[in-house]
């Protein structure tokens, strides 16, 4: 009879304890806090200012003398806003406020036909020129409402096309005053305008945070194909400002952009 031989193997010893180490927390010297404020407080300047760098000071109601005008200027200049809109009997004086356009750190936006773009097509191209020899940066032309809506598009073809190639290398917006038009009519007028070569569209911010603002603002974004950057304007307040960015503005127009500025700014200030 054959017996089977087994090996004694060694009993499995217990894994060692490991020693417990109490969690190390960092303690900040009071100057590192401080440096840490400080940097914390250059960011959200940075970001606010970037926010402020898209709001556009409208100063194209009729009530606005030279006085306020030129005062404006000087807040535009001082906050950091992007760009002031004026009518183009201001142009020339603004652009001596806001100094050589090459070194212009708030640009300045020339508002042609405004408010209905009722003016025949060669004045609006008179015009366009005029501002950009008074120092336009931008040029801002409203829409020949009247032509749109009795559906004479082919008219408003012509004119995007001669007041692009009136502005040269000056960006062309146009204003397509959404709050007079339909909701077809605003997307037909927007994708024109983009086969025109214009670089910007102006609608208001009623029209893209009412009823219905996101679908249409979406609905414009297809029609021009990326081919414009859209301004919204209207915006008062900062939630307001907020809710047209979030639908894809880029360029925030309003009559309150100094004080919404100031509250973004000073908002940034208290945040740290």
């Amino acid at each position: 009879m054959q017996f089977s031989s087994t090996k004694n193997t060694p009993a499995a010893q217990p894994a060692a304890a490991q020693p417990s180490v109490a969690p190390q927390t960092e303690t900040l010297s009071q100057n590192e806090k401080l440096i840490y404020a400080q940097f914390r407080r250059k960011i959200n300047l940075d970001a606010s200012r970037a926010q402020v760098k898209k709001l556009e000071y409208n100063l194209c109601d009729p009530s606005n003398g030279l006085s306020a005008i030129k005062s404006a200027c000087a807040d535009a200049t001082a906050l950091g806003l992007g760009g002031v809109c004026v009518m183009p009997a201001f142009v020339r004086q603004c652009s001596a406020i806001l100094g050589a356009q090459q070194s212009r750190k708030c640009r300045l936006i020339a508002c042609v036909g405004h408010p209905s773009g009722s003016d025949v097509t060669a004045i609006k191209v008179k015009a366009v020129k005029r501002a950009i020899k008074d120092g336009a940066d931008e040029v801002e032309v409203t829409v020949p409402v009247a032509h749109i809506r009795d559906g004479n598009l082919s008219y408003v073809k012509r004119e995007l096309k001669k007041l692009r190639s009136a502005c040269k290398k000056i960006a062309l917006r146009i204003d397509t005053e959404s709050a007079l038009l339909t909701r077809s009519e605003i997307i037909r007028i927007c994708a024109i305008a983009a086969e025109c070569g214009v670089n910007s569209l102006k609608v208001r911010s009623g029209g893209l945070t009412g009823n219905g603002g996101t679908d249409i603002f979406a609905d414009i974004k297809t029609a021009v194909k990326d081919k414009c950057t859209i301004k919204a304007e209207g915006a008062a307040t900062v939630l307001e400002m907020s809710a047209a960015i979030d639908l894809g503005a880029s360029v925030i127009g309003s009559k309150n952009a100094a004080d919404v500025a100031r509250t973004i700014l000073a908002a940034a200030e208290m945040d740290i």
